[in-house]
């Protein structure tokens, strides 16, 4: 942008909170009163309220307003207004344009002036989800695919169409600006695959005669399209059409040629032979079938980890370059790290964005390694699960594990699919049920590194950090609640040691308990003594994730991990955890080392360690308990070396504290304060 626009900058940034605050009142006189409004993106930018359209002249004016709603509430800053008003010839004045467009419809339009708010630099509109077509649209997709895979394909196809018949044409249709188009194809995009899952599911239900007339439009004026050209194919064989069909494709192949230069897809070449060879029989080919998928629900909520993201991406990209060639290669991404870091969430989530890229077949298998209640699965158990997931009878699936896994190998050898391996407990657990199908994508969680195994990939996930959850507790508590208290929403996030599984606790807390305010909620969870109590929830969750950490470790490294409880979380010295645990310095150095690629401490340099925030209070915690046992068996004054080693789970240790507190309550009280 030219020198004037730079310049005009540094003095807005001054004069902006000045300019909002002078135009506050206004606003606020119709907060009680004005009328719910209905905005409408998916088609000519509208907006409705309770007595007919709302008018909104000027087409500057409609830009401004069309970038608010395309970024779903979230702030859009002064330089991106400015580029999606004017472009590359924004004039000098171009900022005090956007801040007098801002106050205009305050005026002149109330009820879009309570929703309208300043953040940082620039503006957001802060509408409810069912206020916006968009995100109507999109929570009614998310339900209609949910549906899908519990086998309820007529409710899904009601969810599917009612969804459809929220667009009224191009998204933001007449609003030509350059700066939105990226957004404007994004929503395009979805509209035609979320209408393409429709056809594929109406002709998985023999409802192919029915679809015939609409597939044909939208082909027409999608010509490029593969995926419709090969429905529209697929409905006319099975209405009877087959030289239609065959049409149909001829044409598509010589457009393709023509105009990109490419033969037709695998999936329209395979409908095109499937129609030649059975086209006598009519035997009912029926749609591309509905290829398995059971991952869970990703999270509504999932925030940052782009950089994580990008490498999966890459390192995918990277193995499957070449997915028709010799040179595929199955791709294996590994992620670990502590307990509640997000490494399910990461690996779903990364899941869903590259399923499209193993279109054959998407599984999800809990190898349970830290789950409460349940035995790790073996390898024979988890080979059934995705045996089955493919599509193998009970009865077909062999009996022996290296049967399984032959016919695991067999199966997939000819398919492009991804395989999700949660919470592993090491590479033995997961040696058979890996792949060496091109193409194929396998990625895997675990709480300990996992180094005997070639990855494609090795992801050691770190915590949040201080943007990344601080937009994730917004997002979970409330946006306009967080944005009141920013520096205890930073307080919280800092408190919860950036864990996500920590913050996304305390930021539901915060929702269920609504005459809290961010800050008092912070200044529970600055009192160190009682911070995990606060950050459970009723089952004792979070306490309930690290002891399945715990319970995981042999006695000696439990021993270790509660001497660290007495040591200062930053600056853990070997010597003086030997000291403490009474063993040599070297197996502590072992120890600990066993420690770190448990995701229960870190290493910050030679012979040095940290333990987070919240799993030194629960070492503190497991120290107390295990003392207040010891003085109960031993005495307060035996040495904490020469103390027997407590073997039982730490869920048994700490209910420990309560057994005895019942039975000698004064002698425990004692034990615990030294006296």
């Amino acid at each position: 942008m030219d020198g004037p626009y730079r310049l005009a900058m540094g003095l807005d940034s001054l004069l902006c909170g000045i300019h909002d605050h002078l135009h506050a009142p206004v606003v606020s006189i119709f907060q009680h009163g004005g009328s719910v409004l209905n905005y409408r993106i998916l088609g000519p930018l509208e907006i409705w309220s309770s007595s007919g359209q709302v008018r909104l002249p000027g087409s500057k004016r409609q830009a401004f307003l069309g970038a608010l709603l395309l970024a779903g509430g979230m702030p859009v800053s002064l330089a991106q207004l400015i580029d999606t008003v004017w472009g590359h010839h924004a004039p000098a004045t171009a900022i005090k344009q956007i801040r007098n467009a801002a106050s205009d419809l305050r005026r002149s339009h109330p009820e879009i002036g309570e929703q309208l708010l300043m953040a940082g630099d620039g503006y957001q509109l802060r509408i409810d989800d069912d206020r916006l077509d968009a995100k109507v649209f999109s929570h009614g997709v998310a339900r209609a695919r949910r549906l899908v895979k519990e086998g309820l394909a007529a409710a899904a196809l009601e969810e599917f169409r009612a969804a459809l018949s929220l667009w009224r044409g191009s998204a933001l249709a007449g609003l030509d600006r350059p700066a939105l188009q990226a957004q404007v194809d994004g929503l395009n995009e979805l509209r035609m695959s979320v209408l393409e899952e429709r056809f594929e599911l109406e002709l998985a239900e023999g409802e192919h005669k029915s679809i015939v007339g609409e597939l044909a439009l939208w082909v027409a004026e999608h010509p490029l399209r593969e995926r419709l050209i090969s429905q529209l194919m697929l409905a006319l064989f099975r209405s009877g059409s087959q030289a239609r069909a065959l049409t149909i494709y001829e044409q598509a192949r010589l457009r393709l040629k023509e105009e990109l230069g490419v033969d037709p897809g695998p999936e329209l070449q395979e409908v095109h032979q499937y129609i030649l060879v059975n086209g006598a029989r009519r035997s009912g080919f029926g749609a591309p079938s509905l290829r398995h998928n059971n991952l869970p629900a990703r999270s509504g909520n999932f925030t940052g980890r782009i950089l994580e993201q990008r490498l999966i991406e890459k390192a995918v990209r990277a193995a499957g370059a070449d997915r028709d060639g010799a040179g595929s290669v199955p791709a294996v991404v590994a992620i670990d790290g502590m307990a509640g870091v997000g490494k399910t969430t990461l690996a779903v989530h990364a899941a869903y964005q590259l399923a499209d890229s193993c279109p054959d077949a998407q599984l999800y298998v809990d190898m349970s390694a830290c789950s409460a209640g349940k035995h790790p699965l073996t390898a024979w158990a988890a080979l059934g699960i995705l045996l089955s997931g493919l599509g193998v009878p009970p009865r077909g699936i062999p009996t022996s594990l290296e049967q399984r896994a032959t016919t695991w190998r067999r199966l997939m050898a000819d398919r492009r699919a991804l395989i999700v391996l949660d919470d592993v407990a090491d590479t033995q657990q997961i040696l058979p049920l890996l792949t060496g199908a091109p193409g194929s994508l396998t990625i895997v969680t675990s709480r300990n590194r996992l180094t005997e195994f070639m990855s494609t990939c090795q992801l050691t996930l770190q915590e949040m950090s201080p943007a990344e959850g601080g937009e994730m507790f917004s997002r979970i508590a409330g946006e306009k609640r967080a944005w009141r208290e920013r520096a205890a929403v930073d307080d919280i996030v800092a408190l919860c040691g950036g864990l996500p599984l920590a913050i996304r606790i305390a930021a539901a807390k915060l929702c269920h308990r609504p005459s809290w305010t961010v800050a008092y909620l912070a200044s529970r969870l600055a009192d160190e003594g009682r911070r995990l109590s606060v950050l459970d929830d009723e089952d004792g969750r979070l306490t309930q994730v690290f002891q399945q950490s715990y319970d995981g470790l042999t006695y000696r490294q439990q021993h270790v991990f509660r001497v660290l409880g007495h040591l200062p979380s930053d600056n853990i010295n070997p010597h003086a955890v030997a000291g403490l645990a009474g063993l040599s310095a070297a197996r502590v150095d072992q120890l600990l080392e066993s420690l770190v690629d448990a995701h229960l401490i870190e290493a910050t340099g030679p012979g040095r360690y940290r333990v987070h925030e919240l799993l030194h209070a629960y070492a503190t915690q497991l120290a107390d308990a295990a003392d207040v046992t010891d003085a109960v068996d031993g005495g307060p004054d035996r040495p904490l070396a020469t103390r027997r080693v407590d073997l039982r789970p730490a869920g048994q240790v700490v209910e420990a504290i309560r057994e005895l507190s019942a039975r000698a309550p004064v002698r425990v009280a004692a034990a615990c304060t030294g006296g």
